[in-house]
């Protein structure tokens, strides 16, 4: 039996800032992550030139507005950059006709990268936190709650651990809470039926990136941007992880998944570097590396029921079960259930940051 006063469940950005913060409240606590590694919807590929640069599969920028994240970043000694927009964005809405080119006014909508991706945040929370109360590979199987304590089985590598807190943190979207977790033991059925419809933010995507020596898209006036209705891509970035270095292009894929299904990675990858070429020319078949991440079929993150809707924003009203949770000593910390940025990494720490201020209260 492993005890402790808060166990947390899910190892993403959310339960890794939500340990960060009970660590330096001085509450005890473990966190168990199904995956081997920790990030959750943050997930990086490697450059092949330097150890400290990443691409973003996952989440990618935050705006000015955005103040928790960018004080944790601040606190951590993680750098950021403004994305890179300067030059003409591309417009393909016709097979038959070129792209257009129409200048960008970058100050219009400024958003920041993390330097060298993404990747670097959860790396420095890690280093933050140490090991001693990190689990990977732990797959939360069964949750009961007995008088006031959470029993909580967790399979590590084909072995049964059993842990015990007075508190329980989940941090993992709605839907993956009811797809495993059996809420209906201790929950109430319209707060069941609440996480039932609560859509996983962005789990039905996939995002495609291009590797690249060079930026040659920037050498021909362009700012790496483009919209199309010609696909496979919809929306495409200049995706470099650093302002001069680490050059790439991404871009999100418009065919739903069951539409992806239908072609092989290999297939969708190819698909995504014609697209390039078209849109800016020859060069872009040089790609050092591609790599594509479908999020929709990560079990971990998207459900059955995710990949069959069409995607729509966040909006989970935390406040109409706040008593129900409080009662059982139970806490909801996904981007999903923030009261204010819902879905991005904002949302994430906002709603940790309530959730550990209720645990302090009850402590």
């Amino acid at each position: 039996m492993n005890v402790s006063g808060v166990i947390i469940i899910g190892g993403g950005i959310s339960g890794l800032y939500t340990a960060l913060k009970l660590q330096q409240a001085r509450i005890p606590y473990i966190l168990l992550e199904a995956k081997p590694i920790f990030g959750g919807r943050i997930e990086g590929r490697p450059t092949f030139h330097s150890s400290e640069l990443s691409f973003d599969l996952g989440p990618t920028w935050f705006w000015p507005h955005q103040t928790k994240l960018q004080q944790l970043l601040k606190q951590l000694g993680v750098e950021s950059f403004e994305q890179y927009s300067k030059g003409e964005m591309l417009y393909h809405m016709n097979p038959a006709e070129e792209p257009s080119r129409e200048y960008n006014n970058p100050g219009s909508m400024t958003s920041f990268r993390v330097k060298g991706g993404m990747q670097k945040l959860i790396a420095a929370l890690l280093e933050e936190l140490g090991s001693t109360n990190l689990r990977t590979e732990h797959v939360a199987t069964a949750i009961q709650k007995e008088k006031n304590l959470w029993l909580i089985s967790a399979l590590h590598r084909g072995r049964e651990q059993t842990f015990e807190a007075n508190q329980l943190i989940m941090a993992l979207p709605p839907r993956l809470i009811v797809r495993y977790l059996t809420p209906e033991m201790y929950l109430s059925e319209k707060l069941i039926n609440a996480l039932q419809s609560q859509q996983t933010w962005m789990s039905s995507q996939a995002k495609f990136v291009a590797v690249y020596n060079t930026p040659f898209w920037r050498q021909s006036g362009l700012a790496g941007q483009a919209y199309s209705r010609v696909g496979p891509m919809v929306e495409i970035h200049d995706g470099s992880s650093a302002e001069d270095s680490g050059f790439a292009l991404f871009g999100f894929i418009g065919l739903s998944p069951a539409g992806r299904a239908q072609f092989s990675a290999e297939q969708l990858k190819d698909q995504c570097l014609r697209q390039l070429r078209d849109l800016f020319g020859s060069a872009a078949l040089d790609a050092e590396a591609s790599y594509l991440k479908d999020w929709a079929q990560d079990r971990w993150v998207a459900t059955d029921q995710d990949i069959v809707e069409s995607p729509r924003h966040a909006a989970f009203d935390l406040g109409q079960y706040q008593s129900e949770l409080d009662s059982l000593k139970l806490h909801l910390v996904a981007s999903e259930f923030a009261q204010s940025e819902a879905g991005y990494l904002e949302g994430a720490l906002s709603a940790a940051d309530s959730a550990v201020q209720r645990v302090i209260m009850s402590s």
